[in-house]
């Protein structure tokens, strides 16, 4: 779900991360102008396309199963290993 910005309130589905940026279908759509050219079979590609751009990744909070946004904590299970934690509810993500 993003928090911040133009598309604030809007929820997707991440399409590509990076370290400081993330790319979330249907946020953040600009246009594109690109050189037309013509592709195979003679089929002209190009022209104003219009693609989602990368946002920042503190714009963003993980969405819980009852559909509303939380921020992400760690424990340690039985065994030992970390496991990511709903801090609205406590529960294992």
């Amino acid at each position: 779900m993003v928090i911040a910005g133009k598309d604030k309130g809007v929820t997707g589905k991440v399409l590509d991360l990076d370290a400081q940026r993330i790319l979330v279908e249907g946020v953040n759509r600009v246009k594109r102008h690109t050189k037309e050219t013509t592709g195979d079979r003679g089929v002209k590609v190009g022209g104003i396309m219009t693609v989602e751009a990368s946002i920042a990744i503190s714009n963003v909070m993980l969405v819980d199963e009852d559909g509303k946004a939380t921020r992400l904590g760690a424990r340690k299970d039985e065994n030992g290993k970390n496991v990511r934690i709903s801090r609205r509810t406590g529960k294992d993500i």
